[in-house]
């Protein structure tokens, strides 16, 4: 870095630091990045934190409760239910979720 930051104080404690725009630029560009090592990069897959199949699909494709309810045509509190913790989907309404989202 050309110069040395510098540091802006909130109740005794270090809140931000002022840098020059050269350095940002340097930092947050592709030119001063360093590598990114693909070993380190973990990808995140939404099924690994929410176990409903019906709300992986909808959330991946962008859909809303409501446009989901829409192109089922069924009621937004039925899609809720059915996206609940312990109901199980079956492989024939799974079918009819990935049919209705494949236009998104």
């Amino acid at each position: 870095m050309s110069a040395k930051p510098q540091i802006i104080y909130e109740h005794g404690k270090p809140a931000f630091a002022v840098i020059p725009y050269e350095d940002y630029l340097a930092l947050t560009t592709k030119k001063g990045k360093v590598a990114n090592d693909d070993k380190e990069f973990v990808p995140f897959v939404m099924g690994d934190y929410i176990k409903n199949p019906v709300r992986v699909a909808r959330i991946e494709a962008g859909v809303t409760q409501d446009e989901l309810a829409a192109r089922l045509n069924v009621t937004q509190g039925y899609i809720s239910k059915i996206e609940g913790r312990n109901y199980k989907v079956s492989d024939k309404l799974m079918k009819r979720v990935k049919v209705a989202l494949a236009g998104s």
